[in-house]
């Protein structure tokens, strides 16, 4: 026991002679005593981490190291998840055969104007793409095939779309069978609107793009997945039937979407 007893003041001080002569051999007073840089330096290096063991000493800096360790994980686990999601979309987006990946340009969604989660429905989106990216008002957004919406307004870095069921938005369509009609949002829902009487639309059909874009390539390409018919209202009094449509896509849990850029 006293053999123990006697241990740590010897410790101490063969520590306390390799820090001076480890210091006095770097400032260059001791030259003729380099030889012992070496030995000295492994019993500094030893004796600096059995000092952090010590528990007297070492408590607030493990409590220090553990709390760095928890943020690193946090932010680690965050970047983690982030690039998962975009990693999942990068792949789900590539294995989609139209149309062509090549033409997508990835944006993140950085903000939705109005949404307020378990209350009401997106309508619009931010995206973190702009003008410095080749983005113009009316390029279509989409994820895989589905069309998710047009680009509306345009500044250097950033860009904001108008999503399928914004009131805004309206635009040529056509369903599975051939039936043409014009798509417009109704903020949480569509309406497939003025298709003739004499169409026939029912239930769980398809509704596709008929194609909006100008000469120069900009707009909705041809044969984009708007949704699915799920009720069908029409009077025989009237010209037009008109359609509820139910988009596959959860606008409120998108994080990423794909600009089309080119449709020549």
């Amino acid at each position: 026991m006293k053999r123990k007893e006697n241990f740590l003041p010897v410790f101490f001080v063969v520590v306390f002679l390799c820090i001076l002569l480890l210091t006095l051999s770097l400032s260059g007073k001791l030259k003729f005593l380099s030889f012992l840089e070496k030995p000295t330096s492994a019993i500094q290096s030893l004796s600096y981490n059995l000092f952090q063991k010590l528990p007297f000493v070492s408590e607030d800096l493990k409590i220090k190291d553990l709390r760095d360790e928890n943020l690193s994980l946090l932010n680690k686990i965050s970047d983690y998840e982030k690039l998962k999601r975009e990693n999942i979309a990068l792949s789900d987006q590539f294995q989609t055969s139209y149309p062509a990946s090549y033409k997508m340009l990835k944006a993140e969604i950085i903000g939705a104007p109005g949404f307020v989660p378990g209350v009401s429905v997106p309508t619009n989106f931010i995206l973190n793409k702009g003008s410095k990216n080749g983005l113009k008002e009316g390029q279509a957004v989409v994820i895989k095939n589905n069309l998710v919406g047009v680009i509306v307004t345009v500044s250097v870095n950033l860009s904001k779309v108008n999503i399928v069921n914004n009131p805004l938005s309206s635009f040529t369509a056509k369903t599975e069978n051939g039936a043409q009609g014009i798509v417009k949002g109704l903020g949480g829902s569509l309406t497939l609107n003025n298709v003739l009487l004499a169409e026939n639309i029912k239930s769980s059909e398809i509704v596709l793009t008929k194609g909006d874009s100008d000469s120069n390539g900009v707009g909705i390409p041809s044969d984009l997945v708007v949704g699915k018919i799920i009720s069908v209202e029409n009077n025989p009094s009237d010209l037009f039937q008109k359609a509820k449509i139910e988009s596959f896509v959860d606008f409120a849990k998108l994080s990423t979407v794909f600009i089309y850029l080119e449709n020549k």
